[in-house]
């Protein structure tokens, strides 16, 4: 409960932050550095843990890769090769894994490391979206794809998807057709906390915010 606190809090920082600012972040990966700058800054997960055999790593990584292999179109199955791995935007390491590991196992990046299966390597994985203009048919199928990553990856106990939206489409045509399809996929999965904030630069209608799945304090900072 206390570590998805303080993932809560920092989501809701930098949500907060765009939503002050929609051009704070010019793209998800500003948006995804500045998410780890907050996290760096809280000493529960912003520090290192000794590997099994004696490396210090830190809980806190990026473009960490699944442990399953999966179809980026449609991931809702894991598959074997040659199916590819995908990865997170961001991750933090279960501190239990890192200790019963070798480092080789801990980075994850050969697919066939032994590891312990009985320790859940993570304590949160999140993704990141970042739109410019409004949703588009290949913009809801990414945000649409992100939730089917995140719904297999039930090695994470904590799972979130943190969109963004400068919406600068002239109408809200788009809007109205592709929107209900995200709502449904987000509802779809009531184990994934997702949030939409929306910056409306067209439409004059403000900012927006809207969760889904299990948010603390009904997905306010608390």
């Amino acid at each position: 409960m206390y570590i998805q606190r303080i993932l809560e809090n920092a989501i809701h920082k930098l949500a907060d932050e765009f939503a002050q600012s929609p051009y704070v972040f010019f793209t998800e990966a500003d948006a995804v550095a500045r998410f780890h700058q907050i996290l760096d800054e809280e000493p529960t997960i912003g520090h290192r843990v000794q590997t099994r055999d004696g490396f210090e790593v830190s809980l806190i990584h990026r473009e960490y890769p699944t442990f399953f292999r999966f179809s980026d179109k449609n991931p809702i199955t894991r598959l074997g090769s040659p199916a590819h791995r995908g990865h997170y935007d961001t991750v933090i390491l279960n501190p239990d894994f890192v200790i019963a590991h070798s480092v080789a196992a801990v980075t994850n990046r050969d697919i066939k490391a032994i590891r312990d299966e009985s320790i859940t390597p993570f304590q949160a994985v999140v993704e990141f979206k970042l739109d410019n203009m409004g949703w588009s048919s290949g913009r809801t199928e990414g945000a649409i794809a992100e939730l089917g990553k995140l719904h297999l990856s039930d090695d994470a106990p904590l799972r979130y998807l943190v969109v963004l939206m400068r919406y600068s489409a002239p109408s809200l045509t788009r809007w109205h057709k592709y929107w209900p399809m995200v709502t449904q996929a987000a509802t779809d999965e009531p184990e994934i906390g997702s949030v939409f904030i929306v910056q409306w630069l067209t439409c004059k209608r403000g900012v927006e915010i809207h969760h889904f799945g299990p948010w603390l304090n009904g997905g306010e900072a608390s």
